[in-house]
């Protein structure tokens, strides 16, 4: 979770968040000296900052969330096809089941998409290169991303924002993502680094355009989090 800080504001970071961090961020390093990678590797740890009771209630809050935001673009009806980019090992992919005929999850980490098919037979998992260059699948009814841009440059970030519009050409595009400028590092560019960047609401919106933002809402989680705006759900719609 915590790969690359150049200058990180542990400021409010829990000391158990802290160890967590410096651990990763240990281990990725020695990985790093031994073969240096073209970009960062997620692991099954890095997905969250959240574990043990905390996890437990911040996917709850999560899923409400999902829930409540699929089921305002759904108008009441169902998906025929939904997914989600960066879908990791599946954490938030599963409750797209309960709203589409079809869900699938696009993701890089081969660990994570073993762990994801083993789990959720449903869901159908697809392992990818890059999250900004996915198969064509035929289209969506709705495409999302849940705190993976925050973490691509801005380059990369906006590639992806091209493909959730390519995915959903006639749909809904719902992303969640950090605003504020907490827990941020000085790494913009390296992808073999830890990026994390806050962007606005404004700004995902010139990158999803000519898509119609058509609902915002603050993101939730455990009120135990160091960062108390840790973002915003962002549901647009097809011109």
């Amino acid at each position: 979770m915590a790969e690359g800080f150049d200058e990180p504001d542990y400021t409010h970071m829990p000391a158990r968040l802290l160890a967590k961090a410096l651990l990763v961020k240990a281990g990725r390093r020695v990985k790093r000296l031994i073969s240096p990678p073209e970009r960062m590797a997620w692991t099954a740890m890095g997905v969250s900052d959240a574990d043990g009771p905390t996890a437990n209630v911040r996917n709850y809050i999560e899923r409400r969330t999902i829930r409540s935001l699929l089921a305002r673009a759904a108008a009441g009806g169902k998906f025929k096809r939904a997914c989600e980019v960066g879908c990791g090992y599946g954490r938030l992919v599963m409750t797209l089941t309960e709203f589409a005929d079809e869900a699938v999850g696009f993701e890089r980490e081969p660990q994570l998409v073993e762990i994801a098919r083993t789990l959720l037979p449903e869901v159908k998992i697809v392992q990818v290169q890059s999250l900004d260059k996915l198969p064509d699948p035929g289209p969506f009814d709705l495409a999302m991303t849940v705190t993976v841009l925050q973490h691509l440059t801005d380059e990369r970030a906006q590639g992806v924002c091209a493909e959730l519009k390519r995915l959903a050409p006639k749909g809904h595009v719902l992303i969640i993502e950090k605003n504020e400028e907490i827990g941020t590092t000085e790494n913009k560019t390296n992808e073999a680094e830890f990026i994390s960047r806050a962007r606005s609401v404004e700004t995902y919106a010139g990158y999803m355009a000519p898509f119609k933002l058509v609902h915002a809402e603050p993101r939730l989680i455990e009120p135990t989090y160091f960062n108390k705006k840790p973002g915003t759900c962002m549901l647009f719609k097809a011109p």
